[in-house]
């Protein structure tokens, strides 16, 4: 009996041959995988992309996607790391590729701004305050973070916003994430990590997010620092007589029109020149006085014919006789207080050239000269 020849079944070939080309695949990769990535010269992870003399071919990304796609396919232990390379080597391709094929590296070193600053433009109608609630932050956090006094904005105008609640801040030369943190409110790794600062650090001009960070108060826009208030201390015969509510007048004060000694025979900037001077151009004067003024020390007697007595008066010249280094010092009364202190403008108490007004306590009106 002769035996039938059996046709070859393509059928059942067609069935079976992926699953060939399955085992094939893998047994390569297990290959591939067991070679020393240090010597491999097909390895295709990113240290050799990283490199800026690499070259890369169309080729050679489409087989880098084959084996992501694969080890995805049969769920390899390697597959999460094999994905991330081919995601990151696409991105830096796309970002980077040259003409002939060259892979720039990314410069991560050269960030002006991190990801937790948003960069908003007004457009027309919104206020700080809609800007502060779309984002959920205040408008102190926009103001601060932006130089502003006040909540004022304008159509077009760029502003830096925290994505979270704090402040936008731009380094200064010489700063660091330790020295940033320790004024400014924050933590070092919060810092660190909302604003990628693993690798490059902080850079002069570079402006990051400080969660939950303020300004100090004297560092804010709308800071105004306090007026100095000086308080001078005058001696007569070793007793204290302290002025009180000191306020400079003028600073460099002069008048051409008195000068020394032709009519004011005081000396410009000092207590004498100024005295006089008040007495022949205030309304408040008793009257101008002559041309024997000289030191204060002894105007008492040199303008005795005008009075002298120990009552002050508004208009009156108050002096000290032994004050001033032992010149003297003069003064006038500009007004008198219910409680018998005395409101006085002098020059050269505080400097020469500059006026001030100030309170004597009434406790020390008694010792002083007054010229009527």
């Amino acid at each position: 009996m002769t035996k039938k020849k059996r046709k070859f079944d393509f059928k059942r070939l067609k069935v079976v041959l992926p699953y060939i080309l399955i085992t094939a695949v893998t047994l390569g990769l297990v290959f591939v995988g067991s070679l020393d990535k240090q010597n491999s010269d097909i390895n295709l992870s990113l240290d050799a992309f990283a490199d800026n003399n690499y070259r890369v071919s169309v080729d050679q990304m489409s087989a880098l996607y084959v084996v992501a796609d694969v080890s995805d396919t049969f769920n390899l232990a390697s597959a999460a790391d094999v994905a991330a390379n081919y995601v990151a080597t696409t991105s830096m391709y796309t970002a980077g590729q040259t003409s002939t094929g060259k892979i720039e590296k990314p410069n991560i070193t050269n960030i002006t701004i991190s990801r937790g600053v948003i960069e908003h433009v007004v457009t027309e109608g919104e206020s700080m305050e809609l800007i502060a609630a779309k984002y959920g932050v205040s408008t102190d956090d926009i103001r601060w973070s932006n130089g502003k006094k006040t909540t004022a904005i304008s159509t077009g105008e760029l502003l830096y916003v925290p994505s979270k609640s704090g402040i936008v801040y731009t380094v200064k030369s010489g700063e660091t994430v330790e020295g940033i943190a320790g004024k400014y409110g924050g933590t070092v790794a919060e810092i660190i990590a909302l604003n990628d600062l693993e690798v490059s650090g902080v850079s002069e001009g570079m402006r990051i997010l400080i969660k939950g960070g303020s300004l100090p108060e004297t560092e804010r826009p709308e800071y105004v620092p306090p007026v100095r208030v000086r308080t001078y201390t005058y001696t007569y015969l070793g007793d204290s007589s302290q002025r009180q509510n000191v306020n400079i007048v003028a600073t460099g004060f002069y008048d051409a029109n008195y000068p020394y000694p032709n009519p004011n025979p005081g000396v410009p900037g000092w207590c004498t020149w100024y005295a006089w001077y008040w007495r022949a151009t205030s309304p408040l004067s008793l009257g101008t006085l002559g041309h024997e003024g000289r030191n204060a020390n002894v105007w008492n007697y040199n303008y005795a014919y005008r009075g002298v007595g120990r009552t002050p008066v508004v208009g009156a010249v108050f002096q000290n006789p032994h004050g001033g280094g032992g010149y003297g010092h003069v003064g006038v009364v500009v007004g008198i207080n219910d409680d018998g202190s005395i409101v006085v403008r002098e020059m050269n108490y505080a400097g020469r050239y500059v006026v001030t007004e100030a309170t004597i306590p009434a406790a020390y009106v008694g010792n002083f000269n007054y010229i009527y």
